[in-house]
């Protein structure tokens, strides 16, 4: 895997894990294309970091979708889902992939939004990330 495919990889899998939301229920959704900075993993190699964050409309239900997403995504095939409660004190759902791709879904009650941090699976590249440079 290149950084390309772990960054497209990555985008793709937010916005399938955000596709439980229907258009409707939608006010406003924010993706990051790039990132400032690639970190690097235990086992060698970098991970790409990137966001989505997905305001709701008012009415619609964000616990809800997190359970949604949690049925849906623990019956995936190399997929797992842990529950958990955000550093904030909100419901969170950790989703893993068997080839290293992370997504941590918070559901924030206070703005009725899911926020999506995520990180791609590990990858190889020449050379080493450059401080500034945008990935």
């Amino acid at each position: 895997m290149d950084l390309s495919t772990a960054k497209e990889s990555t985008r793709s899998q937010q916005q399938e894990l955000m596709s439980v939301v229907p258009s409707g229920g939608v006010s406003s959704t924010v993706q990051s294309e790039t990132s400032g900075a690639l970190f690097e993993c235990e086992t060698g190699g970098y991970y790409w970091p990137g966001n989505m964050d997905v305001v709701l409309s008012d009415g619609t239900d964000g616990q809800a979708l997190l359970e949604q997403i949690r049925t849906g995504w623990s019956a995936k095939s190399g997929w797992t889902v842990q529950d958990k409660t955000s550093v904030n004190g909100n419901p969170e759902l950790i989703v893993l992939s068997e080839e290293g791709f992370r997504h941590s879904i918070e559901f924030s009650p206070d703005r009725n939004a899911l926020n999506v941090l995520s990180s791609s699976a590990c990858f190889q590249m020449a050379g080493t990330p450059e401080p500034g440079e945008d990935y």
